[in-house]
């Protein structure tokens, strides 16, 4: 057992915390024995703060001031292996969009590449993701370090050269879009290697560290595709579908089964059920304003035999705008059922007679979920912010999906009371689910897209 250790960037003597390091947007600080000893005022926290702060798609000048500070570092340049395929993320967690992604792909790689997943957040990763780890072990293996700005070029270093001992011949990014030291990994093998480096741009709706330094990047429609070129400044760009599960391992619940968890949630056995879910901000226009609160109320209003269910968690302030909202229809709001998000969700989305899209930012994999369990969905289409609408997931001709508001509860409406429409479209998305998503299908696109580039 060791005496002195470091962990979660605290060293500790005997399980005891003696120094803690924690970053923040003005300084690295340091704590001995929880008293603060001051903070570190470097380049890089300043450079923190700027990232921040940025609210332009092109990150190509920061970009070039992060490899800037790790350009006198070297590191290895060793004979590449064309099986070996590394994945590179900041932090996993269970209920995290691009950690399904990521699994997905891994475990559907197995059989084609041999993978390494390296971390630059292992210990949030281990807290937050046990799930993910069982999943993916079988099939990979894992290295991370918990990064921070101290010895930051070092590690920045050795964490490339672990990446390049593994001889990967492609490298698949998955990093935050803040994450400063998974670029400067990035940086380094792009300058000191030929792995190829290909970028999946999993939060396209934000500006993004580490593109300028991609390969391909990987978008999902053809709207991103074209923000990734003209405002991230990609030097190439290739649409892929979101990777959904292999077709045969989806459970479909009886009516028995979702009447029992309908009945858990309050809600009577021959009431309507609409649903949405995602993270509390894609419900909020702004602090003071919720266009979709909104609209769920009046649908409530028009419909006493509705009960809507909202899976997400919302801060206080969040909670009460809804109160605020809902402040003079409390029967309506006693109709709305908000729980926290669900690491099996599939049973609660198959409760829904028709699923609801979070506005103003649309939830992508939601969709694809939502075919795969073969509900019927309404989709919100955001002119506004292009890059925070993506009804470009649904087929083309999809007759569902709405620019205007009272057009969209119109049409969710019109499926509540229709119930050979609803079959028929959930008939017609679970075939275009067959065809674009299912896992085998995106597995050989990654493949293919691999192999061209390497």
């Amino acid at each position: 057992m060791k005496i002195i250790y470091w962990k979660n960037n605290k060293l500790k003597f005997c399980g005891l915390t003696i120094l803690k390091i924690k970053d923040k947007p003005d300084g690295t600080h340091l704590y001995l024995f929880k008293i603060p000893l001051g903070k570190v005022n470097s380049r890089l926290t300043k450079l923190q703060k700027k990232i921040s702060e940025n609210k332009d798609f092109d990150m190509r000048g920061l970009d070039a001031e992060i490899a800037s500070i790790v350009a006198n570092c070297s590191v290895k340049n060793t004979p590449l292996l064309s099986q070996n395929i590394a994945f590179l993320a900041s932090c996993c967690c269970d209920m995290g969009g691009h950690t399904k992604c990521i699994r997905d792909l891994m475990i559907s790689l197995g059989g084609f590449y041999k993978t390494e997943l390296f971390l630059t957040k292992k210990s949030e990763t281990l807290k937050t993701a046990p799930n993910f780890i069982s999943a993916v072990t079988p099939y990979t293996k894992i290295y991370g370090i918990d990064s921070n700005f101290i010895n930051f070029k070092k590690k920045a270093k050795d964490f490339a050269n672990k990446i390049i001992d593994f001889q990967p011949s492609c490298l698949m990014i998955y990093i935050h879009p803040d994450d400063i030291f998974g670029t400067a990994v990035i940086a380094l093998i792009k300058k000191h290697t030929q792995i190829k480096i290909i970028y999946c741009d999993h939060a396209s709706h934000y500006p993004s560290l580490g593109i300028s330094f991609a390969d391909m990047v990987l978008e999902g429609s053809e709207s991103i595709r074209q923000q990734a070129l003209t405002k991230k400044h990609a030097m190439k760009c290739e649409i892929i579908p979101l990777q959904s599960l292999p077709k045969d391992t989806t459970i479909y619940y009886t009516k028995e089964q979702l009447n029992k968890l309908k009945k858990q949630m309050g809600i009577p056995e021959k009431c309507f059920v609409t649903m949405s879910g995602g993270h509390a901000y894609k419900f909020f226009d702004n602090d003071n304003a919720s266009a979709y609160f909104e609209m769920i109320k009046s649908l409530l209003k028009e419909e006493p035999n509705l009960y809507h269910v909202l899976i997400s968690q919302f801060t206080e302030p969040q909670s009460k705008l809804v109160n605020k909202i809902f402040q003079n229809n409390k029967e309506e709001e006693s109709r709305l059922i908000v729980i926290p998000f669900q690491k099996e969700f599939d049973i609660y989305f198959q409760c829904a007679d028709v699923f609801i899209d979070s506005f103003p930012v649309s939830s992508a994999l939601t969709q694809i979920d939502l075919m795969r369990n073969k509900v019927a969905s309404v989709v919100k289409i955001n002119t506004m912010n292009p890059e925070f609408s993506f009804h470009e997931y649904q087929m083309a001709d999809y007759p569902y999906m709405f620019e205007n508001i009272e057009d969209m509860k119109a049409g969710i409406i019109e499926l509540l009371h229709n119930k050979a429409k609803r079959e028929e479209i959930i008939a017609k998305n679970y075939n275009y689910w067959l065809k674009t998503y299912e896992n085998s299908i995106v597995r050989d696109k990654f493949i293919e897209i691999i192999k061209g580039i390497c």
